[in-house]
């Protein structure tokens, strides 16, 4: 049975949404100005299993709102302006994906770096700084397997795969992989 969704405390809630909404009104003046259509808010998801400090989902269609998922632990733990970065980080993407709907465009390209120096004056920064003390994360159990050289450990999603006759092999001495988990 799944979990629920964590929520964040009302002032939290309050702030995130406070912040895309600034955000927000950044956007639709250069948008307007590029010819191109207001951007839908994003539906707001949070979680707190994941060591990333937020994701961006693309609309299913063009014009469609995106949706932005922001891990609680940070937000609650971390000083406000960088919760913000990850915010406008998050944001950023759903904007590349609005401009290019159907184009597969690099996630911290050109364009995503000009709309968070520009558009948003932060820091085109990939990757976040956060402690990721005290967080419970989800770990992938290893299945695992052996070759002629070495032992290897396959994903679940790999292990199921193998079993269904996919074909792994060693990419140093090129021998098929074999469960050992059985032995």
């Amino acid at each position: 049975m799944p979990q629920p969704e964590p929520r964040p405390a009302p002032a939290l809630a309050a702030a995130v949404e406070g912040a895309v909404a600034a955000f927000l009104s950044k956007i639709q003046p250069a948008l307007a100005a590029q010819g191109a259509a207001p951007l839908p808010a994003p539906a707001l998801r949070f979680f707190t299993h994941r060591l990333d400090a937020g994701r961006a989902l693309a609309p299913p269609t063009p014009g469609a709102p995106g949706v932005l998922e922001l891990n609680l632990v940070y937000l609650e733990r971390e000083p406000w302006e960088s919760s913000r970065a990850t915010i406008g980080h998050e944001l950023a993407h759903l904007v590349v994906f609005h401009l290019h709907p159907r184009r597969r465009m690099p996630p911290h390209g050109a364009l995503w770096q000009r709309i968070m120096r520009d558009w948003f004056d932060l820091p085109p920064e990939r990757t976040h700084r956060f402690s990721s003390d005290g967080l419970s994360v989800r770990r992938q159990r290893r299945w695992p397997y052996r070759c002629a050289c070495q032992d290897h450990a396959l994903s679940t999603v790999r292990h199921r795969r193998a079993e269904r006759g996919v074909v792994y092999r060693c990419r140093h001495c090129g021998e098929r992989l074999r469960f050992a988990g059985d032995s």
